[in-house]
């Protein structure tokens, strides 16, 4: 199945989009039809709406988040780059991996894609033993060489094993026998174990419950059970397409009118000119034979422009409620393919579905950095991962209503700075102590930071009445 999902996500099926015609003399035509390209749009989108650079990983210290993101942002990780193109992937194919490990005195991570996964060890939907195929060739002609590198990633009782293994073959249909790993590998050790509470990989799927296969431990493409929508829509999109081409204006004419003639030069005697009345090479005019005593037929089609647009928007519909975002998330206005920009409500299948999908997100994400930490020897003592929920509503909305909440006494100064301002425990009481010095010169007595009356004791005087 994930072949099938994966043809789809390229937006080339070649059982659909390549197709054959049969023309009005009895020949026919290999065609293709042309395609919306809604499966990559839709992962696309899933991708966009959990992972954006206003994503936060912190952890407890400022110092050591920075060490992190040093090892997130290196060149070779390139995490703000390939993170979301590989969650868009997990997405399309229903489950992607990540690895970490120590090479060159480096922590690197690789991005790893389904459907070169095979868990072999598992419970339930927990897998903690997989193995990762890769394929490459060396030489050419005869003296072409196929290897499959396997690796075995495994945790178990609180310890983390890696095996390498190397196939050699003289065929790419066959495994071949196994050869000595290192020599094609000196720089990779060819098994590695070590004690660890956590290991150093990641299966991240889709949070879709399998229904092609309930016994199995991997995911499902976030639009496995779309299939038949975008065969429909693809459809009526190339219909759409093919309107403009076959229901073009026409003129019908006569077949001696194209034909070229003689006719005599009017400014030279004894001259002739070879003219055609009508260009043979414009398409607005077909040859009819036995037309020669009519006069030229016009004919102007009826374009479905807007059955088509309608058809269309309501396959949209069909497709972006099955994914979970819900209805009216697309629109196609004759051009392209829009996507919803008002805020969404927390009560809409969009926000449900972004929270429904965070957890895996969430708890992938945590793994992957605490492995980095280990690898990297960071301490902490907490993982802090804030998602980005501006399409949810916008976040100058959120921190005025968190202030709103504080001057009001709903919440405590700290509170809002950790709930809407983001900041971590360690930091509050020192950014505090920073604004109240630097608001000392500027703010009225009585009156905090953020422009309240502070409370102050007010003593009872005591009243003495005269006379």
């Amino acid at each position: 199945m994930m072949a099938i999902w994966k043809s789809w996500y390229r937006g080339n099926v070649n059982d659909f989009h390549y197709f054959t015609m049969k023309m009005a003399d009895g020949t026919t035509k290999q065609c293709e039809r042309l395609t919306m390209n809604m499966p990559k749009k839709v992962c696309e989108d899933f991708a966009k709406l959990l992972w954006s650079e206003k994503v936060q990983i912190k952890l407890d210290k400022k110092k050591n988040t920075e060490r992190l993101l040093e090892v997130l942002d290196s060149k070779e990780n390139n995490f703000k780059v390939n993170f979301p193109n590989f969650l868009e992937r997990v997405f399309a194919l229903g489950t992607g991996v990540t690895v970490e490990y120590r090479k060159d005195d480096k922590t690197l991570i690789d991005y790893i894609d389904g459907d070169i996964v095979i868990p072999y060890k598992y419970t339930n939907s927990y897998i903690n033993g997989l193995i990762t195929v890769s394929r490459f060739t060396k030489g050419a002609d005869k003296d072409k060489k196929y290897f499959t590198h396997i690796t075995y990633h495994e945790f178990k009782d609180s310890k983390y094993t890696k095996l390498n293994e190397l196939y050699e073959s003289n065929n790419e249909t066959t495994l071949g026998e196994e050869i000595n790993f290192n020599e094609k590998f000196p720089d990779v050790l060819e098994f590695e174990e070590f004690d660890t509470d956590n290991p150093h990989f990641q299966v991240w799927e889709p949070v879709v419950a399998n229904n092609f296969d309930t016994d199995s431990p991997m995911g499902i493409s976030i639009f496995a059970n779309q299939i038949d929508k975008f065969k429909a829509i693809d459809t009526e999109y190339d219909s759409f397409n093919r309107e403009f081409r076959t229901g073009k204006k026409r003129v019908l004419i006569s077949r001696e009118a194209v034909k070229k003639h003689y006719v005599p030069d009017p400014e030279e005697e004894g001259k002739v000119n070879l003219v055609s009345y009508f260009d043979n090479n414009d398409e607005v005019y077909v040859a009819i034979a036995g037309m020669e005593d009519q006069p030229v037929k016009e004919i102007d089609f009826n374009l479905r422009y807007q059955e088509h647009i309608s058809s269309i928007n309501a396959q949209l519909n069909y497709i972006s409620a099955g994914v979970g975002l819900g209805q009216n998330y697309y629109n196609f206005d004759g051009q392209g393919v829009k996507t919803a920009t008002e805020v969404v409500s927390e009560n809409s299948d969009t926000y449900r579905t972004k929270k429904h999908h965070e957890l895996m997100v969430n708890d992938c994400l945590y793994d992957l950095v605490k492995a980095i930490c280990e690898l990297e020897d960071i301490p902490y003592k907490s993982i802090n991962i804030v998602f980005d929920d501006s399409i949810i509503e916008d976040e100058n909305a959120l921190i005025q209503r968190g202030l709103e909440l504080y001057q009001s006494k709903t919440i405590s100064l700290e509170k809002f700075m950790k709930k809407y301002l983001h900041y971590e425990d360690s930091e509050i009481q020192e950014e505090i102590a920073k604004i109240q010095s630097e608001n000392k010169l500027v703010q009225p007595e009585g009156m905090d930071f953020f422009g309240m009356e502070q409370e102050t004791e007010v003593q009872d005087e005591e009243v003495v009445e005269e006379g």
